[in-house]
């Protein structure tokens, strides 16, 4: 495991998170290693699931345009004989 420093915090954020970690019964230490944690974790699976979907919308979208094509000639071919109709 690797040590981390925390220099930037002021006096009442550092009183604040000593709050937190009491009430929550951990360490200042324990608090701030799960906080870091759980904010790697969730960043983790955004970019998971941001793969994911970008890579779901790259298959969806020739399908899309296809049916787009396929819209466009039946609407073509609809207004073609409304036309012929009148």
């Amino acid at each position: 495991m690797m040590e981390i420093k925390l220099r930037t915090l002021t006096d009442e954020q550092v009183k604040n998170l000593d709050q937190i970690a009491k009430e929550n019964k951990l360490s200042r230490e324990k608090l701030l290693s799960q906080i870091i944690s759980e904010y790697l974790d969730g960043k983790n699976f955004l970019a998971a699931h941001r793969t994911f979907f970008k890579e779901e919308v790259a298959k969806i979208i020739p399908a899309l345009e296809k049916n787009n094509q396929v819209m466009e000639q039946a609407l073509s071919i609809l207004d073609k004989e409304s036309s012929h109709g009148d």
